[in-house]
């Protein structure tokens, strides 16, 4: 226990005047003999002792009564965490502001986040000169701040202001819980001042922390507006064989009906089209841009919300990245045929009239000319009875500068001269056949197909600890397989004998897919299913690495990771006027590029690669624009499961009441009223002794 007013512990000397008064009116009594008086001589021993005690009974309580408003005078003060050891000692004090973007929702005690800082003063000021004091934020760069005095601390807040650049509130508190750790004082203290946002306090719900026992742990609330905002929940991008285009939600997360409100689509800085929002409380409304064409190979594209209030998620960046055009070269054999046809051509053909992003080009292996395949992106060898070492050099050059290969054996094919192709790669190699071409007998079927490989993945969409379900096909004829001994080997397909049925072999920065059956229906009745389209389709795309259209938009708040087809030691990521140098690793599926990104906003960037330039956009997760919050008792109890020692108040609209009660809940709670009370009641009691404690009368 402490007291405020110290100084006024000096009257505890007016103890001493009920003690002076009573020694005063003490006095020995004389003694009168009464002869006849016999009977008050026997009772005098008696009324003595019960008038003695009486007295000092009174003198007691007078003496108690004068010292309880003594202390009350003085204003004594539990300390916060009353009955933890040293709480009179050094504080070490975390101070964690909350500068989301809903911090900028504004209520009849002003913006959010000033009244923050303003409860972060107060803070500052009621600590110690001793203690020490760490600042930080939730969004954006961390602050990098060493513990410091009060008076420092305070010359930082002013510079404070909300952030629209990732929540990273989880990993700020474990910061503190470490640094705290580390700290010498015995006391450690970690206020987070927030707006209770469930969205932004589910972190910490859902992450576990350690080290933390020690610590005192309070959570401070304010604001109390009704949430009015609207906000893009979410961005997709649709494309066809003839039209691509934008769908948006449009979402009112406020309690009031939105509407004088409007969307605006505009792509490359011109304003396209604009349509009005009306959507009732909670609802969202959908919204469809289409996108015209463009000979460049990036489009920006950005939405906004026009009319709404609250700003900070009323832009949407889109960057769209389109697809470059793939030269594809399709190599046949006409004299290997009896009687069956390729069902592969047909498919490609189809895949050139509806995918502008391909250019597929047939050549007669007769005819051909191996010059021209070096400015192709992928070589189709289909049904070849042989592969001469020309085109097997030709080929493995186009592979690995970073184009693919298929290859499709011919019924009656050389196996030495394909096995010279694929063992420039260590891929493997044909040992023998299996079955009779063209007689219909079932030797084997192809196994179901298991997830993990990219064209498998892009194919079904398989659930974890889910099986796909496929009319399998029937194999009549193959080629028996042997993987090599290399790492970059991986069956794509197999059959349920456990024989390997499709081949991936990354070869330089391309890769060559071999199969152990051809295209036509004397191998398998693999071409009449279902199956046997899409999957070469994939498969063609995944060796070009031609993809659709898409959207390159990451969210603030998570790291900036995304992966390029080209092989590259080094990138450049310019955003907002300013170039980092990202990590760079290799990966099975290409180049990954990351970088953390936590000092970015909402917009567009770049990544410079070798010869290309790669348009990316940031946005706000979409939870940011839910405003729904917890009160003081919904916070503390969510985070009693994670914290042991925590507590959590509100700051009202009486700040002075406010501060008085934070003030016993962080730094002591002024207990001077209890001793007014026993005061009271102590003098009621001398009251009460004085009338009904009587001595016998004689």
């Amino acid at each position: 226990m402490s007291f405020l007013n110290p100084l006024f512990l000096i009257a505890l000397v007016a103890a001493a005047i009920p003690l002076l008064i009573y020694l005063l009116n003490v006095r020995k009594p004389k003694k009168v003999l009464f002869s006849t008086l016999a009977f008050f001589d026997s009772l005098k021993q008696s009324a003595l002792k019960r008038l003695k005690l009486k007295r000092l009974l009174l003198l007691a309580v007078r003496i108690l009564a004068v010292l309880m408003l003594v202390l009350a005078a003085a204003r004594p003060q539990l300390p916060g965490g009353f009955g933890t050891a040293g709480d009179e000692a050094p504080k070490a004090i975390a101070i964690l502001l909350d500068n989301s973007p809903s911090m900028e929702q504004i209520d009849q005690n002003g913006p959010y986040f000033d009244q923050a800082k303003q409860v972060a003063e107060e803070l500052i000021s009621m600590s110690d000169s001793d203690d020490q004091i760490l600042l930080n934020v939730t969004n954006g760069e961390i602050l990098s701040l060493p513990f410091q005095s009060a008076s420092a601390v305070l010359t930082r807040l002013p510079d404070l202001s909300n952030e629209n650049k990732g929540n990273f509130i989880q990993d700020r508190l474990r910061d503190a819980i470490q640094r705290l750790e580390q700290a010498p004082e015995p006391n450690k203290w970690i206020y987070i001042i927030t707006d209770g946002q469930e969205s932004q306090l589910q972190p910490i719900a859902e992450t576990e922390f350690e080290n933390f026992e020690d610590m005192r742990i309070q959570f401070i609330t304010l604001g109390n507006a009704e949430p009015s905002n609207t906000g893009i929940e979410n961005v997709e991008l649709e494309s066809s064989s003839t039209e691509l285009s934008l769908r948006s939600q449009v979402r009112n997360y406020g309690t009031d009906e939105a509407q004088n409100q409007f969307l605006s689509f505009i792509v490359d800085g011109e304003l396209v089209s604009q349509q009005a929002i009306q959507i009732s409380p909670g609802e969202s409304q959908e919204f469809i841009f289409p996108l015209t064409e463009t000979n460049s190979s990036n489009i920006s594209a950005e939405l906004l919300i026009e009319g709404d209030e609250l700003t900070f998620d009323n832009r949407f960046f889109a960057a769209i990245e389109l697809p470059e055009q793939r030269d594809i070269a399709v190599i046949s054999d006409q004299r290997n045929r009896s009687g069956f046809d390729s069902y592969l051509v047909p498919v490609l053909e189809v895949m050139a009239e509806n995918e502008d992003r391909f250019s597929v080009s047939f050549f007669n292996f007769s005819e051909l000319e191996t010059e021209e395949l070096n400015n192709y992106d992928a070589i189709i060898l289909d049904g070849l009875r042989s592969v001469p070492d020309y085109l097997s050099q030709t080929v493995l050059d186009v592979v690995q500068r970073g184009g693919g290969a298929l290859l499709m054996p011919a019924a009656d094919g050389d196996i030495n001269s394909y096995n010279r192709l694929l063992g420039f790669g260590s891929a493997g190699m044909y040992t023998e056949v299996e079955g009779s071409y063209g007689s219909f007998e079932v030797i084997d079927r192809m196994a179901e197909p298991e997830e993990g490989h990219p064209i498998i993945d892009t194919i079904f969409e398989i659930d974890e600890g889910e099986q796909v379900r496929l009319n399998v096909p029937e194999i009549f004829y193959s080629y028996r397989i042997e993987l090599g001994s290399g790492r970059d080997v991986f069956p794509v397909l197999s059959t349920r004998a456990g024989s390997p049925l499709l081949v991936e072999n990354r070869v330089g920065n391309g890769k060559i897919i071999f199969s152990a059956i051809g295209s036509d229906p004397g191998w398998s009745n693999f071409p009449v299913k279902p199956f046997f389209a899409p999957l070469f389709f994939r498969t063609v795309e995944y060796l070009t690495r031609g993809e659709g259209a898409k959207l390159n938009s990451f969210s603030l708040g998570s790291s900036f990771e995304t992966v390029v087809t080209q092989s590259i030691d080094r990138a450049e990521i310019e955003k907002e006027g300013e170039t980092v140098v990202p990590d760079v690793r290799q990966r099975f599926e290409g180049t990954q590029i990351s970088y953390l990104g936590r000092e970015w906003s909402p917009g567009f960037g770049t990544v410079e690669l070798n010869d290309q330039e790669l348009l990316f956009s940031m946005n706000q997760n979409a939870m940011e624009s839910v405003l729904n919050s917890l009160n003081s008792a919904e916070v503390e109890a969510r985070m009693k499961p994670v914290f042991e020692n925590v507590q959590a108040v509100h700051a009202n609209e009486d700040m002075e009441s406010f501060l008085t009660e934070l003030k016993s809940a962080s730094f002591g709670k002024e207990i001077w009223f209890w001793f007014i009370i026993t005061a009271i009641i102590l003098l009621i009691t001398e009251s009460v002794i004085s009338r009904f404690y009587k001595i016998e009368a004689i």
